[in-house]
């Protein structure tokens, strides 16, 4: 029962964090976005997932279950997603030119993505070792 009111608990903080989001880049530029939107990016989904999965290990370590990172995942998913979300508007551009690939990447919905990357391979890199 406490399972079934957190997960819906964390469902409604989730869109209560897309709103919060969305609203503070709906009227601004992509080179005046400020950092504290990096940051509420990566935290709001690291935060409400870890509502449901906290509870969950808490059992575990109960239970004596060890719980381990997965640092390869961290370093080959955590890393590049961590570094497209801090990098500031245009550098991907700048670096590459505006006619390639790689800028795309300086777009907002490239940053989103790339949080909620970081967001969600932060909490899949942890694992239970029996």
């Amino acid at each position: 029962m406490v399972r079934r009111f957190v997960i819906a608990v964390s469902a409604a903080l989730m869109i209560l964090g897309l709103m919060v989001l969305t609203w503070g880049f709906r009227d601004l530029p992509i080179d005046e976005r400020p950092e504290w939107m990096v940051v509420q990016m990566v935290i709001w989904p690291l935060a409400v997932l870890g509502m449901v999965d906290a509870l969950r290990w808490w059992r575990y370590a109960q239970r004596g279950i060890a719980i381990r990172i997965d640092r390869l995942r961290l370093l080959v998913h955590g890393l590049p997603a961590l570094f497209i979300v801090v990098m500031p508007a245009g550098t991907f551009t700048t670096w590459f030119g505006a006619g390639t690939t790689w800028s795309l990447l300086d777009y907002p919905t490239a940053k989103v993505m790339a949080a909620f990357w970081l967001a969600a391979t932060l909490w899949a890199c942890w694992e239970v070792v029996l």
